[in-house]
């Protein structure tokens, strides 16, 4: 292949990953994404005051609008695509253990690493 086609692929791959990633940042709640890395370096930053700076970020995105849910992107370690969704809203929390319980099924993976602290219990099932 020649070097100019390649040069113009490899910047065609590019752009188009930084507009998905620009239409697709805008859209989320809570701590600023950045390409590749996602919330990594917040995350990383706030280590030592994790659950606070969960917290913040909740408080931070408050109103009825977003009923107090953030997102934070942690690519490579999430299973589906990297997105984590935090809440703390009443209405939301109902809504996934309570009325739409069959919507957020844990699997076998969440059960295997948690079945230690949570054992077979409703915390630990599917339904």
């Amino acid at each position: 292949m020649d070097p100019i086609q390649v040069f113009f692929a490899i910047t065609f791959v590019v752009s188009a990953y930084l507009l998905w990633f620009s239409q697709l940042s805008r859209r989320l709640t809570g701590p600023k994404v950045w390409p590749l890395v996602g919330s990594l370096p917040y995350v990383f930053m706030n280590r030592h005051r994790f659950h606070d700076w969960i917290a913040s970020n909740l408080r931070r995105t408050g109103g009825t609008a977003t009923y107090q849910t953030c997102t934070i992107a942690l690519p490579f370690f999430a299973y589906k695509q990297g997105f984590y969704t935090v809440t703390c809203h009443p209405k939301n929390i109902e809504h996934i253990l309570r009325t739409r319980f069959d919507n957020y099924p844990k699997g076998p993976e969440w059960q295997a690493a948690f079945h230690d602290l949570l054992g077979q219990g409703i915390f630990n099932s599917d339904g």
